[in-house]
């Protein structure tokens, strides 16, 4: 496992940690708990592709299973493995909960796709690879 893989397990823990720890002090003061967690479906379409090819990118966000229309933020981050590119790009809604966006990559490689959705006051920030061949 590398080192980044490692960092963000121990930084998702951390959050878990931190998020149970604020929901156990607004139980005892009375305060409304948490809502549903807002739930992030990332996908690409097709998985692997060659260079100079499309993918979609679609982040589904549902939240106690209906669909979220009114996410804050939505972007896609899309890194080049070996430290390579890096760019972060807005999405808007389609329909139905659905954000996304078509892309082309031009260089072969791995690419991690992280999708950042910020709504009704929840993060979540789920992550797929992408095989770019020659």
């Amino acid at each position: 496992m590398t080192r980044k893989k490692m960092a963000l397990i121990a930084a998702m823990v951390l959050m878990a940690v931190a998020l149970a720890a604020c929901n156990d002090s607004k139980a005892e003061s009375g305060e409304d708990v948490m809502a549903e967690p807002i739930i992030v479906e990332l996908s690409l379409t097709p998985e692997s592709i060659k260079a100079g090819e499309k993918v979609l990118i679609e982040a589904k966000v549902t939240q106690a299973g209906s669909p979220v229309e009114d996410a804050n933020d939505v972007e896609f981050e899309v890194t080049l493995e070996g430290g390579g590119v890096q760019a972060k790009v807005p999405v808007k809604h389609d329909q139905g909960g659905v954000y996304k966006m078509e892309k082309t990559f031009d260089e072969a490689g791995t690419y991690r796709i992280v999708s950042h959705v910020t709504a009704r006051g929840q993060h979540s920030m789920p992550l797929k690879e992408l095989k770019v061949t020659e």
